[in-house]
C-alpha cells in the first residue's frame, strides 16, 4: 500500500508499529553555510524497502546508520540520500532544491530492478511524496526528487519538491510500494521484402520502406501488410524520410536523384534539381516542408520546399565525407548530423550554418527529439552519448562494450530511445529501449540467440510502438505497466 496522501491515515508515530525503525540521526541545525546541515532520518527496513546507508547535505560527509543493523534486501541498502541545498542571499539560510537517491541498484533479482519506489518526507509537519520506477538495468542510478522531478521513467512524483529551509525536513522514508512489468510485444511480419531503411508516422500507424535494388513499400496498418509502390521505380533505394501524418515522403537513392510524393507514397516526383549524386540519407521537418539530404563523400543539401529546389551547404565540408546519420527538429530548424571518424555537426538555422560539435569518433547514428533540444548518438564501438542542449555537450550515458550500432530512434520528447546493434563477442544483433532519455537500457530483443543483423529502426512520436527489421520486419507495441502489492 502507497504512502497515504495527506499522513493522515498512517502518519509516522503509527508507522512505527508497521515497519522496524533503523535508527534516528540528530545534529544541531545551523543556518550558517559553512556547516554541515542535518536533519532527523526515520529510514524502514524490515517489511519495506531497504533502508539506506548514509545521508549527507549537499555531498559533505556520510552520516552512517551505525553498524548491527539488517536490511529486509539488497534493494537499497547502499542508497544515499543527498539533499542538495541552495543559499538564500536575502534571508541568509540554506534551502533544500533537490533530494537525490543515488546508487541505487536496478537488478531486477536483487534489487530494485522493475519496482516500484516511494519517497515520503515530512516537511514542515507536512506530508509530501515521490514515486517511481526503477527500470531493470546492470548499472546503478540516481533519483532526483526537485521542483521539475527527472524520473527514472515516465512514471513521475505525485507531486513536485517545493524548496524549504533545511530544518523545515523532520522525517525521511522509503520504501517499495509494488512491481512492475514492461512488456514488448513484438510482431513478426513475414512480408518477404528485403528491406533497407524505414520511416514511421507520429502515430506509428503509416510506415515506408525501402528496398534496395527494388522499389518503395508502405503500411497503413503498422506492418501488419505491406504494399508495393510501382510509381517509385526500381532503383537504389536507400534511406526515407516521412512527414507526421505519413501523407509526404522523401526517398534518396545512390547514383539517382532525390525523390518525393504527397499521397502516402502512391505516386513519386522525380527532382532533378537535386542533382543525380550518390545520396545516402534524408530527414524531414513534421510537415514534410523542410527537408535535408546527405551525399556519401559529399555534402549537405537542404529544401524548403518539399523538395522542388535544393541548396548546397557547402560551408559544412571542405572535402569528402563520410555521413552515417542525420536528424531533424520537428520545425526543421535543428539539424544534425554524425561523421564517421569525424564530428558530429549541427545548425540552429535548418542548415544555413553549421558547428562542429563534440569530440572525433567513428560516430554511427543519430536522432533528435521533436524541438531539437535532446540529441542522442552512438559511438560505432560501444559508447552512447546524450545531449540537452542541442549538441553543444555530450554525456557519455553507456556502454555496451564491442557493440557495432546500427540505427536509433526516438520518441518526440526525447525520453523514449531505441537503438540497434550487434555485438561483436557473439555476433548477434540487439534492440535495446530506454525510457530515461538514454540514462539506463534493456534488451527488447524480439528472439534472442538468433543470429541475425538488424537494418534499421523507427517509431512512434510517443515511443510506444516501434518497427525494425533485417531480412523481413518486426513491429512492437509497449503495454501498458502494471504494478503489484508485492
Amino acid at each position: 500500500m502507497p504512502f497515504p496522501q495527506d499522513g493522515s491515515k498512517y502518519p509516522f508515530a503509527q508507522i512505527k508499529s508497521k515497519f522496524a525503525i533503523f535508527k534516528q540521526v540528530t545534529n544541531g541545525l545551523n543556518k550558517k553555510p559553512s556547516f554541515l546541515i542535518v536533519a532527523l532520518f526515520i529510514l524502514f527496513g524490515t517489511g519495506g524497502v531497504i533502508a539506506a546507508t548514509s545521508i549527507s547535505v549537499n555531498s559533505g560527509s556520510a552520516i552512517s546508520l551505525g553498524a548491527g543493523y539488517s536490511t529486509a534486501t539488497a534493494c537499497d541498502e547502499n542508497v544515499t540520500l543527498n539533499a542538495q541545498t541552495a543559499l538564500d542571499a536575502s534571508s541568509g539560510q540554506l534551502y533544500v532544491a533537490t533530494i537525490a537517491l543515488s546508487d541505487i541498484s536496478q537488478n531486477p533479482t536483487t534489487g530494485c530492478g522493475n519496482k516500484t519506489m516511494e519517497m515520503a518526507l515530512k516537511i514542515n509537519g507536512q506530508m509530501t511524496y515521490a514515486s517511481w520506477d526503477i527500470p531493470a538495468s546492470d548499472i546503478d542510478s540516481t533519483f532526483n526528487f526537485a521542483a521539475a522531478t527527472i524520473s527514472l521513467s515516465d512514471y513521475n512524483a505525485m507531486t513536485a519538491l517545493t524548496p524549504f529551509q533545511v530544518d523545515g525536513l523532520s522525517n525521511v522514508a522509503i520504501a517499495k510500494i509494488g512491481s512492475f512489468t514492461s512488456a514488448f510485444n513484438w510482431r513478426f511480419d513475414n512480408s518477404g521484402i528485403d528491406f533497407n531503411y524505414m520511416a514511421s508516422s507520429s502515430d506509428g500507424t503509416k510506415l515506408a520502406a525501402t528496398d534496395y535494388e527494388g522499389y518503395i513499400y508502405t503500411s497503413p496498418d503498422s506492418g501488419v501488410t505491406w504494399n508495393i509502390q510501382n510509381g517509385s521505380g526500381s532503383r537504389n533505394w536507400i534511406e526515407i524520410a516521412s512527414s507526421s501524418d505519413g501523407t509526404k515522403l522523401a526517398a534518396v537513392n545512390a547514383g539517382g536523384y532525390i525523390y518525393t510524393s504527397t499521397d502516402s507514397g502512391v505516386t513519386w516526383e522525380e527532382r532533378t534539381n537535386s542533382g543525380a549524386r550518390n545520396w545516402i540519407l534524408i530527414t524531414s521537418s513534421s510537415d514534410g516542408t523542410k527537408l535535408a539530404a546527405a551525399v556519401n563523400g559529399g555534402t549537405i543539401y537542404t529544401s524548403t520546399n518539399s523538395g522542388l529546389s535544393w541548396t548546397a551547404r557547402t560551408t559544412i565540408s571542405t572535402g569528402a565525407r563520410a555521413w552515417t546519420g542525420i536528424t531533424s527538429s520537428a520545425d526543421g530548424t535543428k539539424l544534425a548530423a554524425t561523421l564517421d571518424n569525424g564530428r558530429i555537426y549541427t545548425s540552429v538555422n535548418s542548415g544555413a550554418n553549421w558547428s562542429a560539435k563534440a569530440s572525433t569518433g567513428y560516430w554511427a547514428c543519430i536522432t533528435s527529439s521533436a524541438d531539437g533540444t535532446k540529441l542522442a548518438a552512438a559511438d560505432l564501438f560501444g559508447a552512447i552519448y546524450t545531449s540537452v542542449n542541442s549538441g553543444d555537450t555530450w554525456t557519455m550515458q553507456n556502454s555496451f562494450g564491442s557493440n557495432s550500432w546500427g540505427a536509433i530512434t526516438s520518441s518526440s520528447d526525447g525520453n523514449k530511445l531505441a537503438i540497434i546493434g550487434t555485438s561483436d563477442d557473439d555476433y548477434y544483433s540487439y534492440i535495446y529501449f530506454s525510457t530515461d532519455a538514454g540514462v539506463t537500457w534493456i534488451n527488447t530483443q524480439p528472439y534472442s540467440g538468433v543470429d541475425i543483423t538488424w537494418r534499421d529502426i523507427t517509431s512512434s512520436a510517443d515511443g510506444t510502438k516501434i518497427a525494425a527489421f533485417y531480412d523481413f520486419s518486426f513491429t512492437s507495441a509497449l503495454t501498458t505497466k502494471t504494478r503489484s502489492n508485492n
